[in-house]
């Protein structure tokens, strides 16, 4: 190992919904032998407990996100919850609803925020660790050296969530009632008050719309690898 190198490091990717960060950050974690840490699916959890509890408030969902333990299940490369994989039960409709509606009180984002920072700097220690979610780049973590911001037109993201709520044998759903979802979704991220989803100014931005999952892991692992090796002449 060159002198310089560390051997774990941070890289921030962003997105809106559907643009296919969850996949490309996923298989990049891979590529790169780190882990991955889904922030969504930490929002998505206290919705997910939220909606069983019939909580409504604010206190209620900041409550939650405080009592929760996160983890990480190496073997299938997933978020742990109170010690246990949620799995598909934090990506049905009524759970994408109502998490981009948690994830915009500050009491919510400043407790899971906390725990974010904390678990990949842990991590990062060992093997690189792949942050996805919308403002890991922005708040999260500004300063790491590896940002990408994922993107894709709107109608192509709208597909590939139809194809997959269709491959997960979902039914009752339209195109067009995706699409609207999708363009509400960004709507109510990107105009929160707290944390907004945006692109960092010194973020890489990677639109999938024409290019293959492959391609966009590909592009991201030589950009890092390249980078990591200008850090060690």
């Amino acid at each position: 190992m060159r002198r310089g190198i560390k051997k774990g490091y941070i890289v921030a990717i962003d997105g809106p919904a559907g643009a296919g960060k969850s996949t490309v950050s996923r298989l990049l974690a891979l590529e790169l032998s780190g882990r991955l840490l889904d922030t969504g699916a930490m929002y998505r959890s206290v919705a997910y407990y939220a909606s069983h509890k019939n909580i409504t408030t604010a206190t209620g969902f900041s409550k939650i996100a405080r009592e929760l333990t996160f983890g990480y299940d190496a073997k299938n490369q997933s978020l742990l919850v109170n010690g246990q994989e949620l799995g598909q039960r934090l990506r049905t409709q009524r759970v994408s609803g109502l998490a981009s509606k948690v994830s915009a009180f500050k009491g919510v984002r400043q407790t899971l925020t906390a725990c974010q920072r904390k678990l990949a700097k842990a991590w990062a220690q060992d093997c690189p660790v792949i942050v996805e979610g919308r403002d890991i780049g922005t708040v999260v973590f500004p300063k790491v050296d590896y940002k990408f911001y994922v993107t894709a037109d709107p109608k192509v993201r709208a597909e590939r969530r139809y194809q997959q709520l269709k491959k997960q044998g979902s039914k009752g759903i339209s195109l067009k009632a995706i699409l609207k979802a999708n363009i509400d979704r960004d709507k109510q991220d990107s105009g929160r008050k707290h944390a907004p989803l945006k692109c960092a100014e010194d973020a890489i931005v990677v639109d999938t719309s024409k290019m293959s999952i492959n391609q966009v892991v590909q592009f991201m692992t030589e950009h890092i690898k390249g980078r990591i090796s200008l850090v060690g002449e």
